[in-house]
């Protein structure tokens, strides 16, 4: 699979996962309840699904335009309720990613595990819980010169995931870590590890839902792993939280990619429009003595093709400086790039 075809089946997959409201197993006479759902799930004495006290299986339609989707076998279902509106009502656009970098792709090989190990491992729950997991092998891989060595759990029959952490969480990324999915290889094997594929994890659709793994203990990576997926997109508020994140980060193709080619920068400095191109060479030229960058957005306004915001920019000096800038930013959008930005901004006395 090329990484446009995987980038595709991703979007397909949040596309799918974000429909979801509710999801849950039924497996014996008790009645179960599905959060948001009315209705009882059973299963009857000669292990059938039930919803209503009606025999059901397959695809069943639901009150309000919902439906679900019931599998399984010998007295233990799993349900998946689905609403085709969630995913509109939630404003999901897309996955924001890191450019692809072919330095980012390595060998890798599966280590056998001790027999039959489990690692205890927290769960998004609320409150959060810890249940042991199935880790069948480990996986090593060199990165810059320095082996490291990851443990790979298996959270389903047939589906093993590398959680790991990594130097961009919290900035660039989640702070719970990122996925690999790995095939099923036995110890010994070789297989190409692709950080390009690094993927977010189901709870940022719906946390309620999907209350998934964290990364094991010592799955972290002591390295800005800039590769990638590194969020959702919901809406243009979130496009423009985006695009100062990468002037936070320094990574100015990639603010330069949010843009269209012809969007132009406007600052109350008296020095009229720059290009967008003008205004980010502009930028990277001065970060020289900057240690760090961060904005801190607080307030936000949206209407079509448009965020109003106000934000503060704490800026920090290699030779221990500390200083801080008030703005308000103006983005305008079309077809979902940046083509105007108008800041006024004044350094705090």
């Amino acid at each position: 699979m090329t990484y446009e075809q995987w980038r595709a089946a991703r979007l397909n997959e949040i596309t799918d996962k974000g429909k979801v409201v509710a999801k849950g197993t039924v497996s014996g006479p008790e009645p179960v309840l599905l959060p948001g759902v009315p209705g009882e799930w059973r299963v009857t004495e000669a292990g059938a699904l039930t919803y209503e006290a009606k025999e059901v299986g397959g695809t069943i339609e639901l009150p309000g335009g919902r439906h679900a989707f019931a599998g399984g076998a010998d007295g233990f279902y799993g349900v998946v309720v689905m609403d085709e509106k969630a995913l509109e009502q939630s404003g999901l656009q897309g996955i924001d990613t890191y450019p692809y970098d072919p330095a980012w792709v390595f060998e890798g090989e599966f280590r056998a595990a001790p027999a039959d190990r489990h690692i205890e491992v927290e769960h998004l729950t609320a409150p959060r819980t810890t249940e042991a997991v199935r880790a069948p092998v480990d996986l090593a891989v060199t990165i810059n010169g320095e082996e490291h060595v990851l443990a790979v759990i298996e959270t389903m029959p047939g589906q093993r995931l590398v959680i790991f952490t990594d130097e961009t969480n919290g900035s660039g990324t989640p702070d719970i870590g990122r996925w690999l999915v790995l095939p099923l290889l036995e110890p010994g094997s070789k297989l190409t590890v692709d950080f390009n594929q690094a993927s977010l994890s189901h709870h940022h659709l719906v946390p309620e839902v999907f209350t998934c793994p964290l990364s094991p203990p010592g799955n972290h990576l002591p390295a800005r792993v800039e590769a990638g997926e590194r969020a959702l997109m919901y809406d243009l508020k979130t496009k423009a939280t985006t695009y100062l994140r990468h002037l936070e980060n320094r990574a100015w193709s990639e603010a330069k990619a949010m843009c269209a080619t012809d969007a132009t920068v406007w600052h109350n400095d008296g020095k009229g429009d720059s290009s967008i191109g003008e205004n980010i060479a502009g930028m990277e030229a001065l970060v020289e003595p900057i240690e760090s960058m961060r904005y801190d957005i607080t307030r936000q306004f949206e209407q079509p093709g448009e965020v109003l915001q106000q934000h503060v920019v704490n800026v920090a000096t290699k030779d221990g400086g500390l200083f801080r800038i008030d703005a308000a930013v103006y983005f305008r959008f079309e077809d979902g790039l940046i083509t105007r930005i108008e800041e006024y901004a004044s350094l705090a006395g």
